[in-house]
């Protein structure tokens, strides 16, 4: 058996991610070096998740648009495909460039990073949670990385789903 040396904030994160997958430390660096157990497939937003890049994000608001900005870079397709089919999205085509920019403004809202997509800052904290369970299991997440992602963004625990569409 061989050591590694890891700074504490380094295996700090690696404890999160095993937590949140219920493995050792040990198992988490075995599939993601694609060892003896399979891939923690669909779940890269847990990589994400403990990365310095959003640990460094104080603010809810920020951590909230980097996690958008995050899958709109990494699912493309299937956010887009998302934000397209929310009930709210046949309402904006009909306005203005006027009008477009009196929500925007009246909704706070803020453009996400790299996308032309704008993110509603005046929703509850509730209608966010839901808004982001939903994309999450659009775009393939398990279970516990959305419950592990509403912590993050101090959303607290996600909703427990009764149902839940599976793609074929």
């Amino acid at each position: 058996m061989k050591n590694v040396e890891l700074s504490d904030e380094v295996y700090a994160a690696l404890q999160r991610l095993a937590a949140a997958k219920n493995l050792t430390p040990a198992e988490v660096l075995a599939a993601m070096l694609g060892t003896s157990r399979p891939p923690l497939a669909g779940d890269n937003l847990l990589f994400y998740l403990v990365s310095v890049e959003f640990t460094q994000l104080q603010e809810p608001v920020e951590r909230y648009l980097a996690l958008l900005a995050w899958a709109a870079k990494n699912y493309s397709c299937d956010f887009a495909d998302f934000i397209s089919h929310q009930e709210s999205c046949l309402r904006y085509l009909m306005l203005s460039r006027d009008e477009i920019q009196e929500v925007r403004a009246r909704n706070h809202a803020r453009q996400i990073d790299g996308t032309q997509f704008w993110a509603v800052m005046t929703i509850d904290q509730h209608t966010k949670r839901r808004f982001v369970c939903r994309l999450l299991e659009f775009i393939g997440c398990h279970d516990e990385t959305v419950a592990v992602a509403c912590r993050a963004l101090g959303l607290g625990a996600a909703e427990p789903q009764h149902f839940r569409l599976l793609s074929a």
